[in-house]
């Protein structure tokens, strides 16, 4: 569309700024939400249903020292550096893309690239990329501790906790975007 304005070249702004600031970062926890939020609340979830987790209260175990902090930590490490690369391979995409169609030179995409992306913007997909981890895992280790039943309430309560957790991050993104763009 840009290119009937003759405004190609700023194909690489609209980029990799909407992908560092908001893009990247949703669309990576909405992927692990799926996989990973749905992982938690399983595997908690059937532990609960063997009560397994009855078995480590009565050994002295904090189930949730010994199952979610552990899951938080790789989550809140994971899911940014999950975010930078898929802002990485976005922005390469564009760069293909506007080299084959927009006639971009990729020296000359990446000069746009350099010249629009702020650090910030970075920071605020990089905050928000550690905020969606820990909605993913305290979500799925909600809907896990809180199975009632056999095997179908592990199923059940594994889909609420990806459909909560998608619908959680897409509003923490939406209340966090306000927070960044009237805080900058």
């Amino acid at each position: 569309q840009l290119r009937q304005f003759g405004a190609n070249i700023y194909v690489a702004d609209l980029i990799v700024i909407s992908m560092t600031r908001e893009m990247g970062p949703l669309l990576t926890a909405i992927v692990l939400a799926g996989r990973s939020g749905s992982a938690i609340a399983s595997e908690i979830g059937t532990m609960v249903v063997t009560e397994e987790i009855d078995t480590l209260k009565v050994m002295a175990i904090n189930p949730v020292r010994y199952l979610v902090i552990p899951k938080l930590y790789a989550m809140l490490l994971v899911l940014p550096v999950l975010a930078l690369m898929s802002i990485l391979i976005a922005s390469f995409g564009a760069m293909v893309i506007g080299y084959f169609y927009l006639d971009i030179t990729p020296l000359v995409f990446y000069g746009r690239i350099e010249d629009s992306i702020l650090f910030t913007d970075i920071l605020t997909g990089l905050a928000k990329s550690i905020i969606f981890a820990g909605i993913i895992v305290i979500t799925g280790s909600f809907y896990g501790f809180n199975v009632k039943g056999g095997g179908e309430a592990v199923g059940r309560n594994t889909t609420a906790s990806v459909v909560t957790a998608i619908f959680l991050v897409i509003l923490a993104d939406s209340i966090l975007g306000l927070l960044f763009y009237f805080e900058g």
